[in-house]
């Protein structure tokens, strides 16, 4: 954690590596996932199959599929409605 904060205080970039507090750790990773493609440059054309674990969902029978589709999709329209307010 030290080293991360003398790197955002060396970089001035605070405002990149904030995340909001009141997401769970599946939400954090999207929210990174997210960030990354906007700042590369990229679109989001298919949010379960760029967002998703893929080799997870290989492993998975069809009902833990739906369920972790439905989850995926929840926490995606989570993040995104928290990127929209904080580009507002």
């Amino acid at each position: 954690m030290a080293l991360d904060a003398k790197r955002r205080l060396s970089t001035n970039s605070y405002q990149e590596s904030t995340v909001p507090k009141n997401i769970t750790a599946s939400q954090k990773e999207i929210y990174f996932k997210l960030q990354k493609i906007k700042k590369d440059g990229g679109t989001l054309t298919s949010p379960v199959a760029q967002l998703g674990d893929q080799k997870l969902l290989a492993t998975m029978t069809h009902e833990e599929k739906q369920r972790y589709i439905i989850s995926l999709c929840e926490d995606y329209i989570k993040v995104k409605s928290i990127i929209e307010l904080e580009q507002a």
